[in-house]
């Protein structure tokens, strides 16, 4: 069983080193969030699935089952999205693909073929605002026009993602409310800074850990490039690459009664 010290440890291993991510000039007024000004977000519920009922400190990262790692890509759909989807599938592999609504009308064939893929898509915002520093009928048009979007395309989106990886408790419940889960990650691949393959693969390597949450984007020529050996690499550690739907289900299967002697859930009415 785990011990509080190897927890922390392993809690912290997923975060280590990691820089902040590049945020628009309004993104550096007023509070952020944790992902959004550490370029990542811990193993805990409030920083990586923020008004979830999953409580991440009940999971217990040494079982084999948790062995898992969620790779999300966001920014699309994009041209590049086929050959991700052919990757995976040599890989036996899986990912949460985050779109982006406005572009959905140019790109509505390749959205179908990774909706039918058997993987997973998710909201990324209709125009990928910063979203917490809209007012709030302009946060629900971004995220009922990004709903309407994929729905052209048979989408129903389960989970979110907050653009710059910020959110508030208020935009959490929006997405609620429109029947998603918010999620951020963490560990970046940091290929929005338009570097090789190579230290796309490094930084992400080397964040891979139980019940990680991996970013990526398919905009980027060189994180096509770097996933061949990403996914070999974590192959041979033992992890599988899943949706966004079964990281949740497998951190669920984890939680142990041991440790939620030790983190009672809050009374809840």
């Amino acid at each position: 069983m785990m011990t509080l010290l190897h927890r922390a440890v392993l809690l912290l291993g997923l975060v280590a080193a990691l820089p902040v991510s590049t945020l628009p000039a309004s993104a550096m007024a007023g509070e952020r969030s944790y992902a959004a000004t550490h370029g990542a977000a811990p193993f805990v519920t409030e920083h990586l699935i923020p008004g979830s009922d999953l409580d991440l400190d009940r999971v217990d990262l040494t079982l084999p089952v948790t062995n898992v790692v969620a790779l999300t890509i966001d920014d699309g759909p994009d041209a590049n999205d086929p050959r991700i989807l052919d990757i995976l599938r040599a890989h036996e592999a899986k990912a949460t693909f985050f779109y982006i609504g406005a572009k959905i009308p140019a790109h509505q064939d390749i959205a179908r073929l990774v909706a039918a893929s058997g993987n997973e898509v998710g909201s990324h915002t209709q125009t990928h605002p910063m979203t917490t520093d809209l007012k709030p009928a302009q946060r629900e048009w971004n995220l009922a026009q990004a709903e309407a979007a994929l729905a052209s395309v048979g989408v129903t989106a389960t989970w979110f993602r907050p653009p710059y990886g910020d959110v508030d408790d208020a935009l959490a419940h929006l997405a609620r409310r429109h029947g998603m889960k918010t999620v951020l990650w963490t560990a970046d691949s940091q290929d929005w800074k338009d570097t090789g393959p190579d230290i796309i693969r490094r930084r992400v390597v080397e964040r891979l850990a139980p019940g990680a949450v991996v970013l990526m984007h398919s905009t980027k020529a060189a994180t096509v490039a770097a996933l061949p050996a990403i996914l070999e690499e974590g192959e041979r550690r033992g992890y599988r690459f899943v949706t966004m739907t079964e990281w949740e289900a497998t951190m669920r299967d984890a939680v142990t009664p041991s440790l939620a002697l030790l983190h009672p859930a809050p009374h809840r009415r």
